[in-house]
């Protein structure tokens, strides 16, 4: 068992089409880790797939990035009172591709932090690797999977198709069902149609099991499955591995399955705050073990349920209690009675009373038409569609809605509308109620489908965000919550600096102006350090902060107003933004008088006008 750090892993090839299934979803992570490395950074089209509660969680908290339905597409899975609960990440590329296979949600702590069992894939575009069908065969099944995923994605379905894995075939012909693709050793097996029990037993029902290793964080709190796979191989002997303090294992129950003595309980011990989210069900036959590792836990729901899990299955010689005692998760063998349970539950969507007012999807197309899936009750009027740029308080637009039908309307949008969408933007429906009160939907977000499908420059290695910045201030929020320390933060805000522009450079003086409207805000939550400092105080910082705003009113904002050089504005609102999104951005956290010493950043819009 070798350990891999993941986020080393997918900067190893530039991907073209990037594929992800996960139950948890943390967009700030993927925008500021995950795209930062080729794999898929580099991707020109993303799909990511997620549970539909915790997408609309998600929302519910409140969106802080730039990309979310812009830079890649979030496909809402509804599977409730189950959960969409795969962990599976493809990224099709010219010259590599990657796939992965695991128990990583695509999160800070599944792909960065955990302790998790994860299984990666990879082709290689050269001669010597164009016979390596094992990773292809695994590559392909993970690839049908998302296309099985994509055939349950409501109104998304045929964008998905058309936009996503339509392209993709035509530029990588072996992913088309089409063409026939040796079946390797390994298998990916899911539950999407069916439950993974019945596949279990038709995979072992020749076998005779001697042993069954089990490695799940959580439990049924019955220890149904537990005591289903006791009775399906009452002979085998049973052992359990878990982390006291966070496996949902109920000690006591689990001494009285084991009863007679010959089953096993070991306590994984490892660093103090990680978390040993790693699955795994190893079947010891006379034929030799059978794995099934991926994204189920040790429970019905995730066996007999309506859970959909994905998992690989494969043969091996090696004994489970060889790999376990060379993989570091310091294993000791403890009583049952002693093991102290966690307090987490397992993944689950609560049912609850369908609302009366509910949107399905919003889509906005690249011709300006905006494509809305709802359900409204027919006594409701004055039906309104509201959409909110995510680091905004009000609404951009209110959009009023003559349906044709009940569960769906349409509307077209100028360009001067388009416009004022910029940034990840969140849609929802207002209304009122033949009781005369007001109805508000779900939050959805708006699916940019124009952003989406836009050409991007692939970039070789790591973005270079700090030029990014000094160009335009975009990001720099996000950036400056990225460096390890708040000594790296004060040394940036002392060296940065936005560039001056006002047309007059030889680059620029082209006989043209150019205009380029952005929106540099980018609000983020803060890191640790910003309540911890690491080789600097929060004085310190304010201190910096405030200089860099001072000398940017100076040298920059000042020099526009006096210059008065039209095409100098983009530049100024640039810089004008930032500042404000950068005072702001600290006035929420723990730095709250700072934004109010500086009216001058706010006189600057009107002095600019006079």
């Amino acid at each position: 068992m070798k350990p891999l750090d993941l986020l080393e892993h997918f900067d190893k090839g530039a991907g073209a089409f990037g594929f992800i299934a996960t139950y948890e979803f943390e967009p700030q992570f993927f925008e500021r880790r995950m795209l930062a490395k080729r794999t898929f950074g580099n991707a020109e089209r993303l799909v990511v797939f997620m549970d539909r509660g915790r997408y609309q969680e998600l929302l519910n908290r409140g969106l802080q990035v730039s990309g979310f339905n812009r830079r890649y597409l979030v496909v809402p899975m509804d599977r409730a009172p189950a959960v969409f609960h795969p962990k599976l990440y493809l990224a099709v590329g010219e010259k590599r591709t990657d796939g992965m296979i695991g128990s990583n949600n695509c999160t800070n702590a599944g792909i960065a932090y955990n302790t998790e069992l994860s299984s990666t894939f990879s082709l290689i575009a050269d001669t010597k690797m164009q016979n390596d069908t094992e990773s292809r065969s695994v590559l392909r099944q993970i690839y049908e999977a998302m296309k099985e995923f994509a055939a349950e994605a409501g109104k998304l379905r045929d964008i998905i198709e058309d936009q996503f894995f339509g392209p993709a075939e035509a530029r990588f012909p072996w992913l088309h069902s089409k063409v026939v693709i040796p079946k390797g050793s390994i298998d990916l097996i899911h539950s999407h149609a069916k439950p993974l029990w019945g596949e279990l037993i038709k995979r072992l029902e020749e076998q005779t099991v001697r042993k069954i290793t089990v490695l799940s964080p959580f439990y049924d709190k019955e220890l149904g499955f537990l005591t289903q796979l006791h009775k399906q191989w009452p002979s085998a002997v049973l052992t359990v591995i878990a982390q006291p303090e966070y496996a949902t294992l109920a000690g006591k129950r689990l001494g009285k399955l084991f009863g007679n003595g010959k089953h096993r309980l070991f306590a994984a011990n490892l660093k103090p705050g990680r978390r040993l989210h790693a699955k795994a069900f190893a079947f010891e036959t006379n034929a030799g073990t059978f794995w099934l590792s991926g994204s189920p836990n040790a429970t019905r729901a995730a066996f007999d349920g309506r859970n959909t899990e994905a998992a690989f299955w494969v043969q091996t010689r090696g004994r489970p209690d060889d790999l376990f005692k060379s993989s570091g998760l310091g294993l000791e063998r403890i009583s049952p009675a002693d093991f102290k349970s966690g307090a987490d539950q397992e993944p689950k969507n609560e049912s609850k009373p369908k609302s009366e007012l509910i949107l399905g999807s919003a889509v906005l197309v690249e011709s300006g038409m905006l494509l809305c899936e709802i359900e409204a009750p027919k006594s409701a009027r004055d039906l309104a569609l509201r959409i909110r740029n995510v680091n905004e308080l009000l609404p951009v637009l209110s959009v009023p809605i003559r349906r044709s039908a009940e569960s769906n309307f349409s509307v077209e949008l100028d360009e001067n509308q388009i416009a004022q969408i910029r940034s990840t933007a969140i849609c929802e429906i207002k209304c009122i109620a033949s009781s005369g009160s007001e109805l508000v939907s779900n939050p959805v977000a708006l699916v940019q489908l124009y952003q989406l499908l836009r050409e991007r420059q692939a970039h070789h290695g790591g973005r270079d965000l700090r030029r990014t910045i000094e160009e335009t201030g975009e990001n720099l929020v996000s950036y400056v919550d990225s460096l390890s320390s708040v000594r790296d933060a004060v040394d940036f805000f002392s060296n940065c600096s936005i560039r001056f522009f006002d047309g007059e450079s030889a680059s620029r003086s082209m006989g043209f102006d150019i205009w380029k409207p952005r929106d540099p805000f980018k609000p983020d939550t803060p890191p640790n350090w910003l309540n911890l400092p690491k080789g600097g105080t929060p004085e310190e910082l304010r201190e910096a902060i405030r200089e860099f705003v001072e000398r940017h009113q100076t040298q920059k904002l000042y020099k526009h107003v006096r210059r008065g050089n039209l095409n100098g504005l983009p530049n100024f609102l640039d810089i004008f933004r930032t500042l404000n999104s950068l005072l702001l951005a600290y006035h929420a956290r723990s730095m709250g008088e700072l934004a109010s010493s500086f009216p001058l950043v706010m006189s600057q819009i009107s002095l600019c006008i006079i």
